[in-house]
């Protein structure tokens, strides 16, 4: 008896370190895909492909989308836009409920909630890969969820953060189908930008408790360090206020030649905060590079990417290209620092 009781012990045990480290695996599995799910939803900004599919969650009413428009019926344009129509009388009346009536008011008399846009395999297809990848990493947080029940003895910390991190999931996606049938108005799509950083970040502290060992480094540094992830978000969110300027200016007169110079000062400070971004991750690269050589380097790589990104999108007219280069660099840098602090500690007694 005393026998079969540790046989089962010691399966129970290796069952829970075999959930552990599958549960951490799955974890930063999950962390590529949300980074995947980043760069695909700047590819479809770039690209006008937000309206590639007019619905949500299925993309022309089907779960895997035409490829050509002798596949949709002839009226189709009509029957989407009554479709989304509906949906945005349902959310225009939750926004009310909110007390949110002015926001309502507008949406209900902007003229581009009439409009339809016509099918166009490309963009249908890149904002289906786009949805594709969202419902990818959907399923590993549902797994991350069943894994952290094997860990509930040892820690309830996986499984709440997990199950937080997928009704957040839900959320996002949910909100992604505000964004379509409020045919990508600026602001949604700036929530819908930081919700996916949330979800980032949480999902970095629970990749990196995979391992408790932290590198104690001085009280200063650690304080430079929270600083430079304000900085980044801040510089995140007024990259993001820029980019709405772009999208009107697309709808303008102006030509592409000309909309930086059409621009308002937030671009300017948006440009000279760079500056500021650059010295302080400067800073902590020679304060820290003994100890995270590595994580640091990747950062100097990031920056590189993301200032030579931004220069070529000033002075050569917004290429599409380099718009995605550009947030994705932002959004590496946020988790890389994300994952700095979380895996060190502040020491008043350490010298700077």
């Amino acid at each position: 008896m005393e026998k079969t009781k540790i046989t089962f012990s010691t399966f129970a045990q290796d069952l829970e370190n075999m959930a552990r480290k599958i549960f951490y695996k799955i974890s930063w599995i999950t962390t590529l895909f949300i980074l995947l799910v980043i760069l695909a939803g700047s590819i479809v900004r770039s690209t006008g492909s937000g309206m590639g599919c007019p619905d949500w969650p299925k993309c022309f009413d089907q779960w895997v989308p035409p490829t050509h428009v002798d596949q949709l019926p002839t009226n189709y344009r009509d029957i989407f836009l009554e479709k989304r129509l509906s949906k945005l009388k349902k959310y225009t009346g939750f926004l009310k409920n909110l007390g949110m009536s002015e926001v309502a008011v507008q949406l209900e008399n902007d003229p581009r909630m009439v409009e339809e846009e016509p099918f166009v395999a490309r963009k249908t297809w890149i904002e289906y890969i786009n949805r594709l990848l969202g419902f990818l990493a959907g399923n590993f947080m549902i797994i991350m969820v069943i894994l952290s029940l094997f860990l509930w003895k040892e820690s309830k910390l996986p499984f709440f953060l997990s199950f937080l991190i997928l009704v957040l999931t839900s959320i996002q996606g949910w909100f992604g189908s505000i964004v379509v049938t409020s045919n990508l108005t600026p602001w949604t799509i700036t929530i819908h930008m930081f919700l996916a950083l949330l979800i980032l970040f949480l999902l970095i502290y629970l990749s990196s408790k995979s391992s408790d060992a932290k590198v104690e480094i001085s009280s200063r540094v650690k304080l430079t360090l929270m600083l430079a992830l304000i900085l980044s978000l801040i510089q995140i969110y007024m990259g993001t206020q820029v980019r709405q300027e772009i999208d009107v200016l697309k709808e303008s007169t102006f030509a592409q030649s000309d909309w930086v110079s059409q621009l308002t000062h937030i671009f300017e400070f948006h440009r000279s905060f760079a500056i500021l971004v650059l010295v302080v991750n400067g800073y902590l690269f020679l304060k820290m590079k003994n100890y995270f050589s590595i994580i640091l380097w990747s950062i100097v790589a990031v920056l590189f990417f993301e200032i030579i990104s931004g220069i070529v999108m000033a002075y050569f007219a917004v290429p599409r290209s380099m718009q995605p280069v550009h947030l994705i660099s932002a959004c590496l840098l946020f988790s890389l620092q994300s994952y700095l602090i979380f895996k060190t500690r502040g020491n008043a007694q350490i010298s700077t």
